[in-house]
């Protein structure tokens, strides 16, 4: 008997330990704490739940913009008493990562949309609680440029900030043009994108080929002689145990391989965009050993350096005659990897601004894509945020999948309608019980489809509808009242509760969607519509 009760003894340390290990209310603390932190939209009344936490998980975010439904009955209260249920205010999440999909129409308030979420992610303001400001790129390609005139990239008014440093990465063969482009806005370097040769690997020499792109059996010769010439310098690479790339090596196999001239000029063409992005030097090098004499280089003698600097925004320009939009895609899939490949605890931002000039329906265009969903995909891992500005939704709907939060500015085509009803949360026109109906059309309501379009169509320059279904939104108990929904809706798909939790206080946007009002800027508007005077 003595030794039982020391047995039972023995085990009650760990008896305790593995229940204080099992409590539920912390466990459920634990759990909405989490879930609070990792929305990417919030309201006030969420803030004030958050504040409550002993987690504290709102550390970073910013003003995104407020809740027209809300704003409409508070208007004229201001000034005295506002229940936080009836804040009309809408927060971005910049502590966590994140991805916010942007669309519509020329001049329906895209830019700026894009504008106000880097605002929030760099610039410390009145508009933000940001102690550790982010660093950013964005990349920018417009078909519209001459000697004589263009436009920079909008998000290059960020600049009119002091708080923040823009540099400008261009084409070698436009770099007067942008120069004199950009040299009316305050704090903007213009630099030549340049390649270093350390800058290259054999991913990136694949993604250069497109090869991951090509589906089935259809590989041309030449891209078959590529790979099995980047696996051999590969082999060789980790038998000597270095990771540098050696592009001369790569250049003298090419060389020895008895290709035709008409297997050789597809390659040729890809490896001259890669080298008219080069450093100079090391071009010549690889391309013209056997010279006792090399010219000087005329251009940088490095690559550009890409160690990550908080409140700096870096914009890859590559607005050029000479630069096609699909060579533009295979380099801003270059300037992205190395963007993601540095060793930083400062948190990154990706934007794409009018993502619909360059991203087609091209080999190098799917290369670029299927990067960006896998960055996205592996964003709380890397620390990104994504964000992508285009006027079609059509351009992936991939993207469309993916991303967390989607914000809908007006337009007007029924066919970018239906792209969104497809891969959307919130934007659906099936009734309850025929999603399982063969043929999608057949099953869908045209009327809440019209009355959807309606909503788009008069969206005011500036509003949007947000869809984000795992947006917290609104908490049971205290803080229970239904966010605004979609103004004057009275369909039950777009004006139902939003969806709770069974277990946690918790009330997510689900399938719905929010009409808002994005915020002003903090920093110049450039993408303002010029009139005729």
């Amino acid at each position: 008997m003595a030794r039982l009760v020391a047995d039972e003894a023995a085990e009650l340390p760990d008896l305790l330990a593995h229940l204080e290990l099992l409590q539920p209310e912390d466990e459920r603390e634990s759990r909405e704490a989490s879930e609070v932190a990792g929305t990417p939209v919030f309201t006030a009344s969420v803030r004030q739940y958050g504040r409550g936490l002993s987690a504290r998980p709102f550390p970073q975010f910013g003003l995104l913009g407020f809740d027209a439904a809300k704003m409409a009955t508070a208007a004229g209260r201001f000034g005295g008493r506002l229940a936080v249920d009836d804040d009309p205010r809408l927060f971005h999440n910049v502590a966590t990562p994140s991805s916010v999909f942007i669309c519509g129409s020329q001049g329906s308030g895209k830019s700026h949309t894009l504008g106000c979420l880097l605002e929030n992610c760099l610039i410390p303001s009145s508009a933000n609680v940001l102690p550790k400001p982010l660093t950013g790129v964005v990349f920018h390609y417009d078909s519209f440029v001459s000697n004589a005139r263009g436009a920079p990239c909008e998000a290059a008014y960020l600049s009119s900030h002091p708080a923040v440093q823009v540099r400008v990465l261009c084409p070698p063969t436009n770099i007067a043009s942008i120069r004199s482009i950009y040299e009316k806005l305050p704090n903007v370097a213009v630099e030549e994108l340049r390649f270093d040769e350390s800058d290259l690997n054999t991913k990136r020499m694949l993604d250069l080929m497109a090869i991951s792109s090509v589906q089935g059996g259809g590989m041309p010769l030449y891209l078959h002689v590529v790979t099995r010439i980047l696996r051999d310098l590969r082999r060789a690479e980790q038998q000597q145990r270095t990771t540098h790339f050696h592009y001369k090596a790569f250049r003298d196999a090419v060389a020895k391989e008895d290709l035709t001239p008409g297997q050789l000029a597809p390659l040729q063409q890809r490896l001259d965009t890669l080298e008219s992005f080069m450093v100079e030097q090391q071009v010549r090098t690889a391309t013209k050993a056997g010279q006792t004499a090399v010219k000087a280089p005329s251009g940088p003698t490095q690559g550009n350096d890409w160690t990550p600097k908080a409140r700096q925004l870096t914009i890859v320009d590559l607005s050029c005659p000479c630069v096609t939009p699909d060579a533009a895609c295979a380099l801003f899939n270059i300037c992205l990897s190395l963007f993601l490949e540095q060793d930083s605890e400062i948190g990154r931002v990706i934007a794409l601004d009018e993502a619909h000039k360059y991203m087609t329906d091209t080999l190098e265009c799917s290369t670029l894509t299927e990067t960006l969903l896998s960055t996205i995909r592996l964003q709380r891992h890397l620390g990104t945020r994504v964000f992508i500005s285009t006027q079609e939704p059509t351009i992936s709907p991939k993207l469309l999948d993916l991303c967390s939060v989607t914000m809908v500015h007006r337009f007007t085509s029924p066919n970018w309608l239906l792209s969104l009803r497809k891969h959307l949360a919130g934007a659906t026109t099936l009734n309850p019980g025929e999603r399982g109906d063969d043929d999608d059309e057949a099953a869908a309501r045209p009327d809440v489809a019209l009355e959807l379009l309606d909503r788009i169509v008069a969206l005011r320059t500036g509003e949007a509808l947000l869809f984000a279904p795992g947006a917290i939104v609104a908490v049971a108990g205290g803080h229970a009242r239904r966010p605004g929904s979609v103004s004057g809706s009275s369909d039950s798909s777009l004006d139902s509760d939003a969806s709770l939790d069974a277990v946690s206080n918790l009330r997510k946007l689900g399938t719905r969607a929010i009409k808002i009002r994005v915020r002003q800027r903090i920093t110049q508007d450039g993408g303002r519509t010029i009139m005729a005077t």
